[in-house]
C-alpha cells in the first residue's frame, strides 16, 4: 500500500516490483493521473483522507514517501498505517532531512536562522515539519514501531531549483545524480532525505 501517491511515479514503480497495489490518496485528481500513468498495471486507487483510512486489508509493504511533513497527526497516521500491516511486513518512511548540506548551507548563508525553519519552498508543498533523525524515530516509536533499516536519500548541496536549472543547461545529468543518490546512503546525516524501514513493535 502506498499512502499519498501523487503523480503515481512511484506507483508504477512499485507496481513492477510488488505486483500488486493499493494506492491511497485524499486527492481525486492524483487518483486520476496516477491510474492515466499506470494503465493497465494492478493497481487498485482509493480516494481517502490518511486520518480516515479504512481498512484495506493487510499488507506486506506499506509506503509513505514524503507524507508525514505535510499531516497534523503523523504519529496517528503512522500507527493507522502500520495496524494494516502483514504480520512480517515492513513500511518504509521518507522524509526530509534537517541537517541536508542544503540546509545547512542556506543557514551559513543566514538565508535560514535554523536548520529547522521551514524555506519558502517547504511552504509552497505545504510541509508542517522537518525531521532529523531523532525525531523521525521518535515518532516512529510513538507509533508503535521499531526501526530495523536506516537509508539516506538524495545527497545535494544546492535548493532544488538550482539542482533543476543546473540539469537544464546540463551542468549535472543522469551519470551525477545517480552517484549523489548513490553517496547519501553512505552520507546519510546529511543526506536530502532520510528513509527509515520498520517493523510493528512486538
Amino acid at each position: 500500500m502506498e499512502l499519498g501517491c501523487a503523480s503515481g511515479l512511484l506507483t508504477e514503480m512499485l507496481a513492477g516490483a510488488c505486483g500488486k497495489v493499493t494506492a491511497v490518496d485524499g486527492s481525486e485528481r492524483f487518483l486520476n493521473v496516477t491510474r492515466e500513468r499506470v494503465g493497465s498495471k494492478p493497481v487498485t486507487c482509493v480516494l481517502s483522507m490518511f486520518e480516515a483510512l479504512p481498512d484495506l486489508g493487510s499488507f506486506d509493504l506499506i509506503v509513505l514517501h514524503h507524507v508525514l511533513e505535510h499531516i497534523d497527526d503523523p504519529v496517528g497516521v503512522l500507527a493507522r498505517a502500520a495496524s494494516l500491516l502483514a504480520p512480517d511486513g515492513v513500511v518504509g518512511i521518507t522524509v526530509p532531512n534537517a541537517n541536508a548540506l542544503s540546509r545547512q548551507l542556506a543557514v551559513k548563508m543566514g538565508l535560514l536562522k535554523s536548520v529547522y525553519e521551514l524555506t519558502p519552498n517547504d511552504h509552497h508543498h505545504g510541509h508542517r515539519r522537518v525531521y532529523d533523525w531523532s525525531t523521525l524515530e521518535e515518532d516512529v516509536s510513538r507509533a508503535g514501531c521499531r526501526v530495523i533499516g536506516r537509508h539516506g536519500l538524495a545527497l545535494k548541496l544546492f535548493a532544488d531549483f538550482q539542482n533543476e536549472a543546473m540539469v537544464k543547461h546540463a551542468i549535472i545529468g543522469d551519470t551525477q545524480l545517480r552517484a549523489l543518490w548513490s553517496l547519501a546512503d553512505e552520507y546519510r546525516e546529511v543526506s536530502g532525505a532520510i528513509m527509515v524501514v520498520a517493523t510493528r513493535a512486538r
